[in-house]
């Protein structure tokens, strides 16, 4: 935790390891900003509100209309996706998949959430939530969900 006095350790993990280094030393981390649970809960909110307002089109396919399945996983992905949250996986054929990337605490930082977050919504509004008129009020209507949750 930064204080006015400079960085001090905040659980007993931190404590041992502090405790290893001598005054004078030098020492290299990586500072990570830990996630906000609630922000994430508060993200699953706003991809169940959306998923709730879409339903799969029927598509032909070998002259049969199939109807896709409505799946919360794969949607949360393509929500990744259509926010700009992806790699890139080539294959020895040289074609290319568009995955989205975890969003496991452990592999995105709290900055990087939030961008997410709001590169979701801008998503939403343009593919899922057309009845919404603002970026405004889909937090809004988030922020009524997260209050019944």
């Amino acid at each position: 935790m930064r204080t006015i006095n400079g960085f001090m350790p905040v659980d007993e993990q931190d404590k041992e390891v502090a405790r290893t280094v001598k005054v004078g030393d030098v020492v290299r981390c990586n500072l990570v900003r830990p996630r906000n649970i609630y922000f994430h809960k508060k993200y699953m909110s706003l991809l169940k509100m959306a998923f709730d307002h879409f339903t799969p089109k029927p598509i032909e396919h070998n002259g049969r209309t199939l109807i896709p399945l409505k799946n919360f996983d794969e949607f949360r992905k393509w929500v990744a996706v259509k926010a700009g949250y992806y790699e890139v996986i080539g294959y020895p054929d040289s074609s290319v998949r568009v995955r989205a990337k975890s969003i496991a605490f452990h592999k995105m930082e709290e900055d990087e959430f939030q961008g997410l977050y709001s590169r979701s919504i801008d998503a939403l509004l343009q593919h899922v939530l057309s009845s919404y008129k603002s970026y405004d009020e889909v937090e809004e209507t988030v922020n009524k969900v997260m209050n019944y949750a």
